[in-house]
């Protein structure tokens, strides 16, 4: 190689190292003012982003950092103020030295190549006549002051923000509390008189007692009993958080330190990891090692664990099964329900802006006082309703007989306030019976539940109606939560003249049952069934028996699919009951309904905004009564004697 060759290819590296340090120059830059952008938040601007990518292309600041916050945010979000974030308070003189420094970095003062990047200014050739070797480079002054740069930015206080105007909403997707429901059961158990007269009325031995007799029940009647580890684990669980529970802590009468109590869940932890209960025997041993734990680091006594520990074993249950401390008949039931309330006479539901009535109840002084379907209670004794639960509204209507309570009304646009007096309302089986189409003679007869002698009352409804010329009924049972099992056999025999009503299937040859219909005499006349997602149980044995066998057609929408029977059962060990999941119950084609419902013929759609915003108007109504002069309810019944019926699947019961 000669000299000349050998000049030209070291002036060739030189170039290539003046580009390579230069384009890192740029980088450099490019990377710091994108983290300015961030840091102001203008990020999000794309005017701002484009400006910001000219000023470096360019070599120049053009001070567009004094635009307003409108022009830095895109349409979309100007419309939505969820989204809307305002930028840091500050003048753009705080920006300004740094422009200044970044334009003697950049300018042609101290330019070291041209525009296009390809080669170098011919006036800076002697620096070419200079090899560097790479490690060099960081000596390049132009690189020591973007350097000294970006040190003093960081030195730099971050922005001050306008915290009124500075509004940013995050999506509400906080992971949800696991154990939020069992803190929940335990604050609302220990705020029952009941459960707490209870378990103070308990020592050792009778609690124990109390234990033994409810896991003998579960074993020999549940319909899938749970493992004993299942039950023994529910029970740890139900005390470690029990204490930390204030209520649970003051009937005991537990005065422990935070650290104790911490002390004491480790060691029930430690009893849920190390020791699986695989017998009653098992379980007995845990249990007495939970107590063991609570007396020597709480000085609780064991009364109050075994308590625990019998909750455990019905949590370990489904969601039906339950303990009432109050005596009452007993019998196999799918749902429960009190013969009066001391209310206003109101049946509620519930409505953002607190509770919205759905009817009114014969005899009461709501309905003496002309409040009607789709008014809205906003507030109770001058306190707003708006976020309460209808359980915490209803507590607030009722109070002592003949006291009185002040209701805020809203119907439409006005608001009136009124003074009810509180008295005993029976709440019957059937709250409505009339004509809602008197030219068509369509009758109507409510259900609210199946208790005893719900066919009695249902019969004099038949007989009312037709003395008025009563031609085809809707039998409305939306809200209906149940009640007893023979009652809903013996109300579905006035209709079904043939044909499987229901079928029980459960663990005891007692609890599987095919029920069929028997009734001699039926009403002959075209049926409607109307639905909600709160009809329940024996509501949707009705509403599948009428469905299934071709007797009518289901109206509204698909039923709750509780699908199970509960059995009452006397307890020994205390004074009250427990109520006790028995058997499944299946249609007459011998379909499952737990988690399934009754889907009707006729759907009737609404949303949820539709569902809570009830108006005077009943669209489940009109749907129903729509059906009716339909004449498909009357095909169905005329034509019911010739049909084929369907043939159920009968079940092999083992036992």
């Amino acid at each position: 190689m000669n000299r000349s060759q050998f000049k030209n290819s070291q002036n060739e590296t030189v170039n290539s190292a003046r580009l390579f340090v230069w384009g890192m120059v740029v980088l450099m830059t490019a990377v710091f003012l994108s983290g300015c952008a961030t840091l102001s938040h203008a990020a999000e601007n794309e005017s701002y982003q484009e400006d910001l990518y000219q000023c470096i292309n360019n070599r120049s600041f053009d001070r567009n950092f004094g635009h307003s916050s409108e022009g830095f945010l895109p349409a979309s979000y100007s419309e939505d103020r969820r989204y809307q974030r305002q930028y840091p308070v500050g003048s753009t003189s705080r920006f300004d030295e740094y422009e200044i420094k970044l334009r003697r970095l950049l300018s042609g003062n101290d330019q070291r190549f041209d525009e296009s990047y390809d080669r170098f200014p011919q006036e800076r050739s002697d620096f070419r006549s200079r090899r560097q070797p790479r490690n060099s480079f960081e000596d390049n002054s132009d690189s020591q002051k973007l350097r000294e740069l970006i040190r003093e930015l960081r030195e730099r206080v971050l922005p001050q923000y306008d915290r009124e105007q500075y509004e940013t909403e995050f999506p509400n997707n906080y992971p949800i509390d696991p154990n939020q429901e069992l803190r929940n059961k335990l604050s609302q158990r220990y705020s029952s008189a009941s459960v707490v007269g209870t378990l103070q009325n308990l020592d050792p031995q009778r609690a124990y007692a109390f234990y033994l007799e409810v896991n003998r029940m579960i074993d020999s009647r549940h319909v899938q009993p749970p493992s004993y580890d299942v039950r023994t684990k529910k029970g740890l669980q139900n005390l470690i958080f029990a204490v930390e529970n204030r209520k649970f802590l003051s009937v005991n009468r537990i005065s422990a330190s935070p650290e104790q109590i911490r002390m004491a869940q480790q060691k029930w932890q430690q009893l849920i990891d190390q020791h699986p209960a695989r017998s009653p025997q098992d379980a007995v041993v845990v249990l007495r090692q939970a107590a063991d734990i609570a007396g020597s680091h709480l000085r609780m006594q064991a009364t109050g664990v075994i308590y625990e520990f019998t909750y455990g074993s019905l949590y370990a249950l489904d969601k039906h099964s339950r303990f009432e401390f109050t005596p009452s008949v007993s019998g196999p039931r799918v749902d429960v329900g009190g013969e009066s309330v001391v209310g206003v006479g109101v049946q509620l539901k519930v409505h953002r802006e607190g509770a919205v009535i759905l009817r009114t109840l014969n005899g009461g002084s709501a309905q003496r006082a002309g409040l009607q379907r789709g008014d809205v209670i906003v507030g109770i004794n001058q306190r707003t309703l708006a976020g309460l639960s209808l359980d915490e509204i209803a507590n607030m209507i009722t109070g002592p007989l003949g006291s009185t309570v002040s209701l805020e009304v809203r119907r439409g646009s006005r608001n009136a306030r009124i003074n009810l007096s509180r008295q005993s309302v029976r709440i019957t089986n059937i709250s409505e019976v009339k004509i809602v189409d008197m030219q068509q003679k369509v009758g109507l007869i409510r259900l609210e539940k199946f208790g005893e002698g719900a066919v009695q009352e249902l019969d004099q409804a038949l007989w009312s109606l037709h003395r008025q010329g009563m031609k085809s009924l809707i039998f409305d049972l939306r809200g209906n939560p149940g009640g007893l099992l023979t009652e809903a056999i013996s109300i579905s025999n006035r209709f079904v003249p043939s044909g499987q009503i229901v079928s029980t299937r459960g663990r005891n040859q007692s609890d599987n049952t095919v029920e069929s219909a028997t009734h001699e005499r039926t009403w002959k006349l075209p049926l409607v069934v109307l639905v909600d997602g709160d009809s329940a149980s024996a509501s949707e044995i009705f509403a599948a028996a009428i469905q299934e066998n071709r007797r009518g057609l289901v109206v509204g929408r698909k039923t709750y699919g509780k699908g199970t029977v509960q059995t009452h059962f006397p307890l020994q060990s205390v004074s009250g009951t427990f109520w006790l999941t028995t058997a499944k119950f299946y249609s007459p084609t011998g379909r499952e309904m737990a988690g399934v419902g009754v889907k009707p013929n006729v759907p009737v759609n609404m949303s949820e905004q539709e569902l809570e915003e009830v108006g005077p108007v009943d669209r489940d109504l009109e749907a129903a009564i729509n059906t009716i002069l339909s004449q498909k309810p009357a095909e169905l019944v005329n034509n019911f004697a010739s049909q084929q019926q369907v043939t159920p699947m009968r079940f092999n019961f083992s036992g």
